[in-house]
């Protein structure tokens, strides 16, 4: 049995079961937001207390970067690689590109995660905010060599549709799994 450890990153992989071709050019990495990069504080309050007062939560601490998660390291990481090549003048063809896939909506909770990736001075090439939309066939299209997501349910649909998925046991979620009839 695994047992997460408090800031320690780690994450169990999923292969998918059909090959789906990546980028040979360029690694391709995408990450969730809440419990992943960021801490799981705006998940407690959805689970807990409802959407409604999630979203009121969010607009009142648009401001307060939120605090960091099991792979804001990792990301990190790959920004400084990144940024040897914009510094060559190179952004175009830097091999590396990151993703921000979040179920957040970018009208009413995703100023907050580009704010605190602001603040920690680090940026993705791309942030998709999908309001609650399944990620998996976003995922499909944009092609990530790996994904990150707490929730299994992402996880599945990735993999399903042919991406390499992580699962980050880190958060609330762990806590709230759904039972099947």
């Amino acid at each position: 049995m695994f047992l997460p450890c408090p800031g320690i990153a780690a994450a169990t992989i999923f292969s998918p079961n059909k090959d789906v071709s990546v980028s040979e050019r360029q690694l391709r990495v995408a990450f969730d937001g809440d419990a992943v990069l960021f801490s799981d504080e705006s998940e407690q309050i959805v689970k807990e207390h409802g959407l409604d007062k999630f979203f009121e939560h969010e607009q009142t601490n648009e401001n307060k970067p939120l605090a960091m998660g099991p792979l804001k390291g990792f990301l990190e990481s790959l920004g400084k690689l990144q940024k040897k090549f914009y510094a060559k003048g190179q952004r175009l063809k830097c091999p590396i590109r990151t993703y921000l896939v979040t179920a957040r909506s970018a009208a009413s909770s995703g100023a907050r995660a580009l704010k605190t990736l602001r603040s920690w001075g680090l940026e993705t090439d791309e942030a998709l905010f999908l309001a609650g939309a399944p990620k998996g066939p976003l995922l499909q299209k944009i092609r990530p060599h790996i994904f990150f997501d707490d929730q299994m349910f992402h996880v599945e649909g990735a993999k399903e549709l042919g991406t390499i998925a992580a699962h980050v046991p880190y958060g609330v979620s762990q806590r709230y799994k759904k039972v099947e009839d």
